[in-house]
């Protein structure tokens, strides 16, 4: 009986041992498959120095997901909530990424009871690109695509944010959007506009003849070469706080970030898919924040003269291009959570 018994313990022991070998093997590949935040310093970083109230705490950390998109691995910051009426998609700059939306307005949303999703697109935060081009309308049709993919999974009504970059990303990819409430932006700006293009690029005076020259390298086979997004355009008026920027500037996942120079030429020449003069499909709200030095106000009037949609401005006090501002970060929530609230009482989409 004794030996029955050893032998019985040996099995258990065996099987035990195999079991955990496998969820070992099981996690390790978990960890292979996705990028994950976690081994990311720069959002860690740049959350300590945000006000104590919206700082990201570890027991209130996004879930972190993967989205396949035309074979590429595309990373989510997720705080999901079956209850919702409504799902906000935030949409980085090109000097941000998904984790910095969700650490200055995500979290936030979620704890007034939205759904709330933050997108990595193709070369930034944790997402892996198993494509050899990217251009911008790539990202254009990325985002579009999981919005409506979002929504046909698990129905909540759609309402978009997108900061820098992103707010045009958000109207552009609207465009191809089956359903769509409201969109946020803290700007929005048509890049091929000859001022925005000027003010908004790091040298925009040599504009008439770089993008000519960007035109021909594309065409005679160089559209892959990468441009750290630093060098081109005003990544140094990113945020208004120097130890922030410094931290900014390093990160390969944000403002560190390299393109391709045909996203590059792309995102310069983009014809908006249904021209401001006939966009009715939601409400936009601009929140623009008042110190910001990259893209002020006025380019985003420039950009959005004569919006067929309702058309609303809020000034975030004290706010820079990425605001990390305690008042601009209390009114950016406020405001939005405001307009969200308000579309209950518009019902075209």
């Amino acid at each position: 009986m004794t030996k029955k018994v050893v032998i019985f313990a040996f099995i258990v022991f065996g099987l035990l041992k195999v079991k955990a070998q496998n969820s070992d093997l099981q996690t390790i590949k978990t960890e292979m498959v996705m990028k994950s935040y976690q081994s990311n310093k720069a959002w860690k970083q740049i959350n300590a120095l945000l006000p104590a109230d919206f700082q990201i705490k570890e027991n209130n950390l996004p879930h972190e997901e993967l989205w396949d998109w035309k074979g590429n691995k595309i990373h989510l910051d997720r705080y999901p909530n079956p209850n919702a009426e409504y799902r906000v998609f935030l949409h980085h700059g090109v000097g941000t990424n998904g984790r910095q939306m969700n650490m200055i307005l995500g979290h936030k949303l979620a704890e007034l009871g939205y759904d709330v999703v933050a997108i990595d697109n193709l070369g930034y935060g944790m997402t892996e690109v198993n494509q050899k081009d990217i251009t911008y309308d790539d990202w254009i049709h990325c985002f579009a695509d999981f919005v409506n993919s979002e929504t046909k999974r698990d129905y909540k009504k759609p309402v978009l944010y997108g900061l820098s970059a992103g707010g045009m990303i958000c109207y552009n990819s609207a465009c191809f959007m089956d359903e769509v409430h409201g969109i946020v932006g803290m700007c929005f700006l048509k890049n091929d506009n000859k001022t925005v293009g000027i003010e908004t690029a790091k040298f925009g005076w040599s504009n008439w003849f770089a993008f000519p020259v960007m035109g021909f390298l594309n065409k005679i086979g160089f559209k892959r070469i990468k441009l750290p997004m630093k060098v081109v355009s005003k990544m140094n008026l990113l945020v208004n706080n120097k130890n922030a920027l410094a931290i900014l500037l390093k990160d390969k996942a944000s403002a560190g970030a390299s393109v391709q120079l045909q996203f590059l030429y792309d995102y310069t020449h983009y014809k908006l898919p249904i021209p401001v003069t006939e966009f009715d499909k939601c409400p936009i709200l601009l929140t623009q924040p008042e110190k910001d030095d990259w893209t002020p106000l006025r380019l985003s009037e420039i950009s959005m003269k004569g919006i067929k949609a309702p058309f609303s401005i809020k000034i975030l006090k004290d706010g820079g291009h990425y605001p990390i501002e305690e008042t601009a970060l209390q009114q950016l929530l406020q405001y939005v959570d405001e307009f969200i609230k308000s579309l209950n009482k518009n019902t075209s989409h």
